[in-house]
């Protein structure tokens, strides 16, 4: 089924966003500088941007980082805890105890184009962390931060885009999103987007595209493209 697409006021925001993600680098430099070098860390073995995913490696940084009072750290802490992620365990009501505590503080450094911040406000408004749910302020949080260049929060979009959430369900701004934040280093959206060349979702079918980023996400350690390479080279 052809997926719906946004109306013209909608695009053009999303056009807008695209430009300022393209000057990224700069604005992503910037940020680094302010960033608690621990959790900027943490962010780059999440994700693999580092070169290799590592939770384990993630998991101690953020403990270590979250333990010495970094609000940002603090709030990625509750988002771990929200949903079970880099090896810690589900724990909402510590999640939520832990985001009322610097909800304010996030918020003030998205408010001053914090593009992690942002990228958290997003979460706390998808997860109901020390905000109520609102799955709309989630999105206007993520294109903020999207748009300042940050990794996950294109890697959300491309989430909400290809499952509906929050957006009218859209397969060829899924892929959009999903190849920035490919591009950046991302190694699961570039499992996401391998999968979707594989598939022509919301693309032009293509083996060799699919097999292009199923590798990049394999190098850098992401088991389900590690397993999709081998099966779409077997066959």
């Amino acid at each position: 089924m052809r997926a719906k697409r946004q109306s013209l006021p909608m695009v053009a925001g999303l056009l807008v966003a695209g430009a300022l993600a393209a000057v990224t680098p700069t604005v992503a430099a910037q940020e680094a500088a302010s960033l608690d070098p621990r959790l900027e860390a943490v962010i780059g073995f999440y994700t693999g941007t580092t070169g290799q995913v590592d939770d384990a490696r993630a998991h101690e940084l953020l403990l270590e980082a979250a333990g010495d009072g970094d609000a940002l750290s603090q709030m990625w802490l509750a988002r771990c805890y929200s949903r079970g992620r880099m090896l810690f365990e589900r724990d909402q009501a510590r999640a939520r105890e832990l985001a009322a505590e610097v909800i304010d503080e996030v918020r003030a450094l998205a408010e001053q184009d914090s593009g992690a911040a942002a990228f958290l406000m997003g979460t706390a408004h998808a997860e109901a962390l020390g905000v109520e749910e609102d799955l709309g302020r989630a999105i206007h949080w993520y294109f903020r931060a999207a748009g300042l260049g940050d990794v996950l929060a294109q890697h959300n979009l491309g989430n909400a885009y290809r499952r509906g959430n929050g957006v009218i369900q859209d397969a060829v701004m899924a892929a959009y999103w999903y190849r920035q934040s490919a591009r950046q280093g991302d190694a699961l959206t570039a499992f996401w987007l391998g999968q979707m060349y594989e598939r022509g979702e919301g693309v032009t079918q293509s083996r060799e595209e699919a097999l292009r980023w199923y590798r990049e996400g394999a190098s850098r350690g992401n088991t389900r493209a590690i397993d999709a390479l081998a099966e779409l080279e077997g066959q």
